[in-house]
Order: C-alpha cells, then sequence, then structure tokens
C-alpha cells in the first residue's frame, strides 16, 4: 500500500469559529491541520510540530502575528517555512511590515474558500518544486544552474539598473534643484536599487513646491507606484491650475485612485504617504499638508506663528533652537479611507529657518545595542544639534548617525530627508 503524505498546516487564529472554519475547509481538501488560538501557543506549536505552512492572523492577544513570523524567520529550522498572513484588517501598514519581514503571502478577511486554497496549495507547490530541483541536480548540473542563475541575475540587474534610469526621469536634477533652491540637502538611500520614495520640487508663480513621498513598499513594486503618485502630483497643478498644497493632495488622491483602480478587477490599496509644502518666500510663509507625514521646521524663535489651520503641533528645543513639529493628518493617498481629508497650515517664517520633510525609512530602522527602532525623538534631537553646519554637513552628519546605528542589520526601508534653508 502506497503512503500517501498529507501536507500539515497549523492555523492561528484567535476567533473560534474562523479557526474551526479554515481547519474543516483544508481537511476536506487533503490536509492535516493543527490550530491554536493565539500567537504564544501558536509559537509554541509551531516549533515542536515544524509545520509544512503557518497560517497566521495578524492582530491576536499576547503574541501578534507579526512577532510570531519575525521569530519564526530567526530560527533556523522554521526560517524557511511558508507564512500565510491572515487579518481583518488589510491596511497599508500591516502589509509593509509584513513584507518587511518575510511573508509569501497575504489573505484578508473575508475570504472565498477558494482563494484560501489556492494560496496555500501554490505556496506548498513552490516548496515542493525547490525540493525536488535539490535532490534531482547533480554537482555538474549544480554548477551549470548556478551559472544560469548568475546570468540572469546579471540580466536582472541590468533591468534594475534601467529602471533606474526611468525613475530618474521623475526625480528632480540637481541642476533644477540648484535653480529652485538657494541651500538645501536630499539624504535620499534606497533600500533597493530602485526606490518607492521620491521627493519632489516645482516653482509656481508666487511659491515653490516641495514634497517627499513615500509609497507602499520598495524596490520594483514601490517604485512603480512611485511613478503613479507622481504623475497624479503633476497633473494636479499642470492641469488642474492647484497651487495650494492641501487642494493638490485631495486632486492627486482622486487622480491616483482612479488610475490605480481603472480596472475593476484588479482593484489596489497601495498608496502613498506624503508631506507637502508651498514656500511663499515674498511673504516669508509656508503652506503645508500632509498625509500621514510631519513637517518639522527648525527655527531661533521660540513661539510658531500661526495664520491658520496649525491646530496640532509639539515642540522640541536644544539651547537656543526650538523645533516644531507640524502633524499630517491620518489619510492616505490611495488608501482605503472614503472621507480623504488634508487640512492646510498656514504659518509664518524667519529667514534662516530650515524645514524637514522626510519618510518614515530613517526612524523605522532597527538597530542599535537592542535592535530597536531608531525613532522620530532621537532624529528630531540631531536636528536640532546640526543647526551649525552647513547643509552638506547636516546631510553627512545624517548618514553616518543612520550607518552607526544600522551596523551591519539589513537596511528595512528607503530613506528620504529633504530639507531646505530658508
Amino acid at each position: 500500500m502506497k503512503f500517501i503524505y498529507m501536507s500539515t498546516i497549523l492555523v492561528i487564529e484567535d476567533e473560534a469559529l474562523i479557526r474551526e472554519s479554515i481547519c474543516d475547509v483544508l481537511s476536506l481538501n487533503g490536509y492535516k491541520t493543527e490550530s491554536e488560538p493565539d500567537g504564544e501557543l501558536g509559537l509554541k506549536r509551531a516549533f515542536s510540530l515544524k509545520p509544512d505552512l503557518i497560517l497566521c492572523d495578524i492582530n491576536m492577544p499576547k503574541i501578534s502575528g507579526l512577532d510570531v513570523l519575525k521569530a519564526i524567520r530567526a530560527d533556523d529550522a522554521l526560517k524557511h517555512i511558508p507564512f500565510v498572513f491572515l487579518t481583518a484588517l488589510s491596511t497599508m501598514d500591516d502589509l509593509r511590515a509584513g513584507m518587511n519581514l518575510g511573508a509569501e503571502d497575504y489573505l484578508a478577511k473575508p475570504y472565498r474558500n477558494k482563494e484560501l486554497v489556492d494560496i496555500i496549495s501554490n505556496q506548498l507547490k513552490k516548496v515542493e518544486q525547490i525540493k525536488n530541483i535539490e535532490k534531482d541536480i547533480s554537482k555538474k548540473q549544480l554548477d551549470e544552474f548556478k551559472l544560469k542563475v548568475a546570468e540572469k541575475s546579471k540580466g536582472f540587474h541590468d533591468s534594475l539598473n534601467r529602471a533606474k534610469t526611468v525613475q530618474n526621469v521623475i526625480i528632480p536634477s540637481k541642476q533644477k534643484m540648484d535653480e529652485l533652491l538657494t541651500e538645501y540637502f536630499n539624504y535620499f538611500l534606497p533600500k533597493e536599487t530602485i526606490s518607492g520614495d521620491f521627493y519632489w520640487v516645482k516653482k509656481l508663480d508666487k511659491s515653490t513646491l516641495v514634497a517627499v513621498a513615500d509609497c507602499t513598499g520598495h524596490g520594483v513594486p514601490g517604485a512603480l507606484i512611485s511613478m503613479a503618485g507622481n504623475i497624479s502630483l503633476n497633473n494636479a497643478v499642470d492641469q488642474f491650475g492647484l497651487t495650494k498644497p492641501a487642494e493638490i493632495l485631495t486632486k492627486a488622491n482622486e487622480l491616483f485612485l482612479d488610475f490605480m483602480n481603472a480596472n475593476e478587477g484588479n482593484i489596489t490599496h497601495d498608496g502613498m504617504d506624503i508631506c507637502l509644502c508651498a514656500i511663499d518666500s515674498n511673504s516669508n510663509l509656508i503652506r503645508f499638508a500632509g498625509a500621514k507625514r510631519p513637517l518639522y521646521l527648525v527655527s531661533k524663535k521660540n513661539k510658531l506663528n500661526p495664520i491658520s489651520g496649525v491646530d496640532n503641533y509639539s515642540v522640541s528645543s536644544l539651547e537656543e533652537m526650538t523645533l516644531y513639529e507640524l502633524k499630517g493628518d491620518n489619510s492616505s493617498i490611495g488608501g482605503d479611507d472614503l472621507n480623504f481629508h488634508v487640512q492646510e497650515q498656514v504659518f509664518e517664517y524667519s529667514n534662516g529657518d530650515t524645514i524637514y520633510l522626510s519618510s518614515d525609512g530613517y526612524v523605522d530602522q532597527f538597530g542599535g545595542e537592542f535592535d530597536r527602532k531608531f525613532k522620530s525623538r532621537k532624529l528630531k534631537n540631531i536636528l536640532l544639534s546640526i543647526q551649525d553646519k552647513s547643509m552638506s554637513e547636516q546631510k553627512e552628519t545624517l548618514a553616518q548617525e543612520f550607518q552607526n546605528w544600522k551596523g551591519n542589520k539589513e537596511q528595512i526601508d528607503d530613506i528620504t530627508i529633504f530639507a531646505v534653508k530658508l
């Protein structure tokens, strides 16, 4: 009698009805299932069971699904097990965190049974294909295989370099930046060859627009989304004649959603967080609007001079310098929020003040002695401490601080910090 191997699926889900339903569906489709009601028990079962695949909810008591995945990927015996997230909160932050930690796939509740089974089947087929290749190829074949991989890798990197050339079209050249801004720096460090971050500068009749955008993901997916985001910004200004940041972002959100969801069968929830400012040097005014991104203003003045809309900001000080953090709104361009709203914040600035626009890659980097996030508090302290330096020296300091913090750990996201001295 031939033995038939049944793949074992570990289901970690805190809602009993959903957990039992998943196990029933998978059992009917020829899989052996084990289940646990929370992340702590699920992690213990994973270490003892060593399943063929783990299907895990993100938001659970005791230990979250993200922490379960992090522990799995840190263990040599378990790190190659396919890991699929199951969650009712298909937010951009969850998706980005899961991708960064190495999840193979992502299933949003409510799901169709066929979708569940297809995802499990496809992931296990990939694992089986890899195992068969490892068993079948001889040393000679392995050498040939390595050569082919190297050739394909070179082709892939050549393609990435060409893609970088294309993406550079949307990144302002140094010559253009020098024409529009007197003193500035841009610390731009993609995680891979191409980036999901971009910075944007545009000259209008009465002001100069500057922005830093952070798109979902990084590498090729992030770069494609950044192209859509950049086009939306340009069209909002060039085709619709908008000049105020809040109006620009509102129109850019409409254009971005129209573009990304043009094919109703392929609706996506990818999007873009952004900080956008209009600098009016004649009136010494800044108009700011942020979609989940703040604006930092560093000044010698110990009091902010708001004109309108400045309702939510925090203050940090070091000696004679003060940093004002103007908060952005919770809406994200292209996000799930149907009632997109960003408020325009207008304030006066003094000559010699500096503004800083950034993505979240710098402050979210893990490192240091205890492998923790850098966090915004440290970044604000650095910005306050380097005000006696030139723009180029400030950029060098930020780059060195980042490398010291990261050490030999992997960079987790694209990084952009854009500064303008006013």
